[in-house]
């Protein structure tokens, strides 16, 4: 698959399972997550859905496995919304890059004040 279209199809799954997971999903856990990125394989055979939040990292294994559980459901939304032949299959990773992000700059700005 072209590298541009395959780009353009990861956005829209970032884009449309966020949506899925906001409104149509039931268990409130996962109504708090954030899709940061969508990595589709080349083949557009299955895609790697990378999710945080802002939720106590105790229960960061817990939600993973009712995601694990719900793919079947947010893959199935998701066919009846995309335009494809086939939908890639969905593997959620857990994601903390925003929270050592925010933890860096929590620290330069500590030191930023330290210097003043």
């Amino acid at each position: 698959m072209n590298p541009r279209r395959t780009e353009q199809i990861a956005n829209r799954i970032q884009m449309l399972v966020s949506g899925i997971l906001q409104r149509e999903v039931s268990d409130p856990r996962l109504n708090s997550l954030v899709v940061n990125r969508v990595e589709l394989a080349r083949d557009g055979s299955f895609a790697r859905i990378y999710v945080s939040s802002y939720l106590p990292e105790a229960e960061s294994e817990e939600i993973q496995k009712v995601l694990k559980k719900a793919s079947g459901f947010i893959r199935r939304n998701l066919a009846g919304k995309l335009d494809l032949r086939i939908v890639p299959t969905l593997r959620f990773q857990w994601d903390d890059s925003v929270k050592e992000g925010e933890e860096i700059l929590s620290t330069l700005r500590k030191l930023k004040t330290e210097d003043d």
